[in-house]
């Protein structure tokens, strides 16, 4: 299964987690400045962005306030007026 979206990073936010990310797909359009990206191929790059949050306390700080802000970017409000839109400029 593939997530197009990147829900479970805007739910990581939302709690307040530091999000380790794919460099590629809308992942990055998802998390855009609040997250950490990997090359999903290349297991190195992954272990080295993990130990480099684990290691920071003030990262993990500034990635949970980036990653909070961010997930308030996305409510249902939001999306229910951007999909009104859509079918606005659609029905006729």
């Amino acid at each position: 299964m593939r997530e197009s979206f990147g829900l479970p990073i805007l739910e990581a936010m939302a709690c307040g987690v530091p999000v380790i990310t794919s460099n590629t797909s809308s992942m990055p359009e998802v998390a855009d400045q609040a997250a950490v990206y990997v090359d999903p191929f290349n297991f190195l790059d992954i272990k080295d962005k993990m130990i480099s949050i684990l290691d920071d306390g003030l990262l993990q700080e500034q990635m949970k306030e980036k990653g909070l802000k961010r997930a308030a970017d996305f409510t249902w409000k939001s999306s229910a007026e951007q999909l009104l839109s859509i079918y606005e400029l659609v029905k006729y």
